[in-house]
Order: C-alpha cells, then structure tokens, then sequence
C-alpha cells in the first residue's frame, strides 16, 4: 500500500457503491417480506412500505451520484449517471404520491396524489429518454441503422399490443376513473418511447456507459411495462400492495447498473479488455412474433367462447404489422448478405490478383506465373511446343544508385508496357515480372524458331531510350531463351531459361542466347573451377608472373605488371582467360585480388630492400571493375602497403575502361587512391567508346596503347595514327605512356619514333617468376611514370 497515494484511496472509499447496494438489498428484501404478509392478509404496517419505497429512490439516488463522482469516468459517463441521479430525484417524488394514494384511504381525495405523482413519473421517463438518447452511438452503415430501426419497431410494436390489450383496452370498457386511465397511457406511452431509446442505445453501442449496466437499465424500463401491463390485476385490493414493490425493484436494478459500471472506471477507452462482438438483439424480433402469435391464438380460443370475432381485431392488426416488420427486416438482411458476398467474392478475387500481380507494372509475378508455366506444362507434357523468355535488364543498379528508386520504378513500369507489346496478339501468352529487374515470357505456342524471334522482337522494341521522370534512358537486357521439351517440368524449365540468360549476359549487353544443353556443362565446370579457386587462396597453387616494363631506347627494366596464375591440381596450368571470368562471376576476385595485391607488394618491397637502386622502379597490378565497386578496396590497398613498408607511389593499379566507364562508384574509388599517393594506369586505351571522357572524370596518370594498335602499327594506315595520337595525347596531358604487345623490332622501332619511351611485350620478355626478373634489373634511373 506504500505505493499508492492516500488522497487516491480515500476518494476510492468515498466513491465505492457496495454499501448502498447491499442497504438497497436489504430494504428489497424487507419490502418483500412486507408484500408477502399484505397478500397473505397477514399484519403488515402500511406506512413500513410507505417509508420502504422513498428509501429504496434515495439510496438509488447516491449510487448514481457516487458513480458520477467516481475519479477517471469518462465525461460522457459523467453527464449520464448525473442524469440519472436527477430521474430518482422525481422518482423520489412520483412514487412517494403514488404510495400514499394507494395506502393512505383515509385521504378524502385519494386522486390528488395520483394526478400529482404521474406528471413526475412521467417527467422522470422523459429525462431518462434523454440521458439514453445523449450517450454516443457507435458507427453504423446505413444497412445497419434500417435492421436496427425495424428490429426496435418490431419490439416496440409488440409491447404497444400487450400494453392495450392487458392495460388499456380494460380501462377502455369499465369507462372509470379517467383521470387514471389518462395516466396510465401517459404513462405506457412513455414507457414505450424509454423502451425505444433503451433499445437504440443497447443494439448500437454506447462507448463509455458498459453494456451490462445498459441491459440492466433496460431492464427496469421492461419492468416498468409488465407492471403497466398488470394493472388490471394490481388495481384490486388483495394485490394492490405489488405496486409499490415494482418500484423497489427497479431501484435496486439501478443500483446494480452502477455498481457494475463503478467497477472499471479506470478504463474509459477500453484498452486491454477483451474485444467482444457487439450483440445486435436479432432474436427479439422473433421473440415479439411469437408472443404476439401466442396471443392472437389465446384470444382467437377464447373469441369463439365468451367474446365476439371483433374483440382479436386489434390483437390480429398488431400481429399483422408486426409480422410485417419482420418480413421487411429479413428482406432487407437478405439483400445486404448478397451485398456482403458480392463484397467478399470481390475482396477475395483482389487478394488473389494481388498474391499473383506484381503491384507496380500489374504484371504476373513469381508466384502466378510459375503456376501458368506448370499448367501449360501439364497440358501438353507429352508434346508441348511452349517456350520461356527471361529477361534480365543491364545496368538496372546503376539507375537506382545514381537517379534514385522512383526513376528505377518508372523505368520497370515502362518496360513492361513493351513486353506487353511484344505478345500483343498472341493467344495466351504471359508477361510477368519475377522481381526486381528480372522479368519473364511464357509463349504458349512456338514451334521452329519462334522463341528465338520473339528475343529478338523484345530487344527491338526495349532499343529505344526510356522516358523516367525526364529522364532519356536507354536500357539494355540480357533474354535466356529455354524451349520446352517433352518431360521438362517447372524447375527444369526455368532453370534452362537461368542458364541462358546468363550464356547471354556473358556475349555482352543487349543479346538473347537460346538454351543448349552444353551450356549446363559449362555451367557446372565453371561452379568446380570457382570451388577449386577458392581452396587455392593461400596455396602454392595460386602464384604471380612478372612481365617487364623496359624502356624502348635501351631495354633496360624501369618496372614490372603482376599477373596471377593458377596452377590446378589435375588439370595442370589453368589460363587466366579462363578462370578470371570465373572469378568475377562468382565474386572470387575480390579475396583472389587482394591477396595479389599483397603479394605484388611485398615482392616489390623485397625488391627494393635487397637491391636498393638496382630495384624496379614500381610494381603495376591489374584491378577488376568488381574490386572498385567493393567498400572495402581502398581499405585493402591501404592495408597491403602498410603491410609491406610501401611507399603509395611504388604501386601503379591498372584498370581498364570498361571497369569505370559511366560508373560513379569506381571513378569515386580511384580518386581515393590518387589521394592516397596511388598511380593509376588506364589500360587498352583507345577500344572503349567513351576513352577520350574517361581523361576528364578518371584520375589517370598512365596510359596504355591497346595491343590491337600495337599489332598493325607498322603498316602505316589507322592503327599507326591511333597510336600517334596517345602519345599527344599523353604529352599534352602530362601522362606516362606504355605500349602493349610489342613482339618485333619494327614494332618497337616505329613506337620509340612516334615518341613512346616506355612498352612491354614478348619481344622484351613473357611474363616470369621473381627470380628471373631479378637476373635483368639494372640500376634504376629517373622514373619514366
């Protein structure tokens, strides 16, 4: 109890209803007793029941009080029970006349109290409407509100029936004491509009007020109807003393309802309680027709004994109307359960659209077409002419990286508007998008060469340059073309199409290869040949060759260019053009090139330590488009010349154009290194496309005449020009210069006269082991790059 504040538990004291609940059972409990004995004819003190009902209307009124006042209630709640406190009020009043009207005989006008007590009564109904009506109702469709409103008629049309037949209708036919009877219709009409909003409030929802205290409020509402309806009966003086106990029933029902609405307070949203389903009273309805029917057949028995046929009229109109109601209200639950199943016939169409549609390009996705291509499979397993193309963009990386997700989006949505084109027309054919830039076709019927075509018409038509957000794009893909055959099924079919779409991206960009079943050979060599590379990493079996830079006046050694070997253990010497695509596929040239790195730095720095000047001038090693574009590079170069006491203007990093060209991250990447102290050499410069602009955005500070130049550069036509024009290039520039593939004297004699002072090639020396080129090093003279 340390815990909780003292002020807190006193107002919970003050405010807690079970004593007033348990006094309102005990005087309950003695007004029973007292109408026992008075029906009894036993002695029973009339003025004890004409104390007993104005207590039980004052401990009714402080419950209702004490819960208004409870801490955390919310204010709707509030304004509700404080309302209510206001109705015992006039109960308080209307009751007490009443009581002494009906017991205090030696009143010479006994109907004063009557006419005074019903206007109060009444009154005290009318606030009672209005607290109910006030309280906010949950969201309905207007659907619900036409149920719930003929639902409530239903009920209340059937209350109004009972109520003429057992209260009014009597009154009617003994013409005595009007003013009475003029009350109890008021009185019963009121009931009957409490009965209605109590109805309303309890089938829609009231927020704050608890559906328990509601139904119990209900309750008295309903009590007070029988007792209007028993009227007739608790008129005569040997009954007479069950009025007054109606009364104390309903006070303590009201007692109840805010006791069990003081019992969570604390909880005004309702967070953490149970969600329950909220009932609709659809059973009352039926409930009224039954009683209703019961009713027309007791008086139809009883019309053709002691009364005429006109005597069940009214109870035969009443039944009539009520069971019109209903047919209306399941007419109108009929109508909304079609809507309903339309509704969810519609949803569960949209969920399977959506679990089968990519939501971007409305195209079929994984999922849906998987499931296309194996019902077209099935269909015609034993012959089937059906084909599948898929379509990996080029370069789609490079769009999201550089101009940003929602141009990559516009661009997909674009190029499925082209696919879509490309089948146009086909029956049954299917575009689908896979994810990602991965899209594919399924073509139904292509017998021959068809497939093949229907490549070629996609590249066609992805040809032109792409509109995105303002943007001309044009956009490459790579198409794997895989014909179904007799006994493929889903997996094996798709994956031929895998195989060949990546056959395809290793011809370049913009090319469709069909599937072969070599190419699941190559595809299985190649994953053996990168296991193999792998295991070799730290192993004598993975070793570098040096192949000397010289100077073309006098052959001397000025430097050397590391290439990697890979020695396999069963199959001999692998070639480099073999197993270095292998490596770039499969991400090995990221671990194979650092440790190249580092070896080539640590024979250089060996180099330097055993031979001083004598040593070479610097060490070039070659660097994949795939090592620039990993975070980690220019970490590992760092590393690497750390590790091996390197000065950062030894090491010369060759990379080729097509490794940077239109790639920010790789260009990004040499500029790091060139701040670090790096050389850079530009190699086969001349065959790219864009060689001339790679001089203004990549930091360069050698370059290399492609072979292809060096071959023809004697025959005095192009290739010489070419080679004429590097190295004005690199003189203007400032650059170093270094001709490739030099294998004759003439080659080298036409190079060192166009101005060119450094090359390399078999003429001077293939590439060799560390030893060997160390038999050729001379003192090193002034560095020529």
């Amino acid at each position: 109890m340390s815990g909780i504040d003292p002020g807190v538990a006193r107002a919970d004291e003050r405010a807690d209803t079970r004593p007033l609940l348990l006094a309102c059972v005990a005087i309950f409990a003695l007004g029973g007793v007292w109408t026992v004995f008075y029906a009894a004819g036993l002695p029973a003190p009339k003025v004890l029941m004409w104390l007993t009902v104005p207590a039980t209307s004052i401990v009714a009124m402080l419950t209702t009080l004490r819960v208004a006042r409870t801490p955390g209630l919310h204010p709707a709640a509030r304004r509700f029970w404080l309302h209510l406190t206001v109705v015992e009020g006039f109960v308080l009043a209307g009751a007490s006349l009443m009581t002494v009207s009906t017991f205090a005989r030696w009143s010479d006008r006994p109907m004063l109290f009557v006419g005074a007590g019903v206007p109060l009564l009444s009154l005290a109904l009318l606030l009672v409407m209005w607290a109910l009506l006030r309280l906010p109702a949950g969201h309905r469709s207007r659907s619900e509100w036409v149920r719930l409103t003929l639902d409530g008629a239903t009920v209340t049309a059937g209350a109004a029936l009972f109520l003429w037949h057992l209260v009014l209708r009597p009154l009617v036919e003994t013409h005595t004491e009007v003013p009475k009877f003029l009350g109890m219709v008021l009185i019963a009409l009121l009931c009957l509009l409490a009965l209605v909003a109590v109805m309303k409030v309890a089938m829609v929802g009231s927020g704050p007020v608890t559906m328990a205290s509601l139904r119990l409020l209900a309750l008295t509402i309903l009590i007070g109807v029988f007792a209007s309806a028993a009227a007739p009966i608790t008129n005569q003086p040997r009954w007479v003393g069950l009025q007054p106990i109606s009364i104390i029933v309903n006070m303590l029902v009201v007692c109840c309802a805010a006791h069990v609405q003081r019992r969570g307070p604390d909880d005004p949203a309702g967070e953490g309680a149970p969600v329950r389903r909220s009932r609709r009273f659809s059973s009352l309805p039926y409930v009224a027709v039954g009683a209703t029917s019961l009713l027309l057949a007791v008086q139809s028995f009883r019309a053709g004994r002691e009364h005429s046929v006109a005597d069940i009229a009214p109870v035969a109109l009443g039944a009539i109307l009520i069971t019109g109601l209903v047919v209306v209200r399941q007419f109108v639950a009929l109508r909304d359960n079609a809507h309903l199943l339309d509704s969810v016939s519609r949803h569960e169409q949209q969920l399977q659209h959506q679990a089968t549609h990519d939501t971007l390009t409305g195209l079929a996705n994984r999922a849906g077409f998987s499931a296309i291509v194996e019902h077209a499979l099935d269909r015609a397993a034993a012959d089937t002419q059906a084909a599948v193309l898929l379509i990996d963009l080029d370069d789609f990386k490079e769009v999201n990286d550089t101009l940003g997700h929602a141009v990559g989006d516009d661009v997909l949505v674009a190029v499925a508007q082209r696919l879509r084109a490309a089948v146009r027309g086909n029956d049954g054919d299917v575009v689908a998008r896979l994810g990602g830039d991965e899209f594919a076709v399924l073509l139904r019927h292509a017998p021959g060469g068809d497939a093949d075509r229907a490549a070629e018409r996609v590249l066609a038509l992805l040809a032109p340059p792409v509109s995105a957000a303002g943007h001309h794009l044009l956009v490459h893909a790579s198409i794997g073309v895989a014909p179904a055959r007799p006994g493929d099924d889903l997996g094996t079919l798709l994956r031929k199409a895998d195989i060949a779409m990546y056959a395809a991206k290793d011809r370049g960009k913009g090319n469709s290869v069909g599937y072969t079943p070599d190419m699941a050979a190559r595809i299985q060599a190649h994953a053996e040949l990168g296991a193999d590379l792998r295991d070799a990493i730290g192993t004598d079996r993975l070793f570098l060759r040096y192949q000397p830079i010289v100077r073309l006046d006098d052959g001397s050694v000025v430097g050397a260019e590391a290439l990697m070997r890979f020695e396999h253990p069963t199959r001999g010497p692998i070639s480099p053009a073999e197993f270095i695509p292998v490596a770039e596929q499969s991400g090995l040239i990221v671990p194979l090139g650092r440790w190249a790195l580092r070896e080539a730095c640590r024979q250089m720095a060996e180099w330097l330590l055993r031979y001083g000047q004598k040593a070479l001038w610097s060490i070039t090693v070659n660097v994949a488009g795939r090592q620039l574009q990993d975070p980690g590079f220019v970490d590992d170069v760092r590393a690497a010349l750390a590790s091996a006491r390197l000065a950062p203007d030894r090491l010369l990093v060759e990379v080729t154009e097509t490794a940077v060209l239109g790639d920010g991250p790789a260009i990004a990447t040499l500029h790091e290194l060139r701040a670090l102290g790096v050389r850079i050499a530009l190699d086969d410069f001349g065959t790219a496309a864009s060689s001339l602009g790679l001089l203004l955005t990549c930091p360069v500070t050698t370059l290399k005449l492609d072979r292809s130049f060096v071959e023809e550069i004697t025959t005095a036509g192009r290739p010489a020009a070419v080679a004429q024009a590097v190295i004005h290039i690199a003189q203007t520039l400032d650059l170093a210069a270094v001709a490739e593939g030099i294998e004759t004297e003439d080659q080298a004699r036409v190079l060192r006269q166009q101005g060119y002072l450094l090359g390399q090639g078999y003429f001077y020396a293939r590439p060799m082991a560390a030893r060997e080129l160390e038999q050729r090093l001379e003192p090193a003279r002034q560095p020529a790059f």
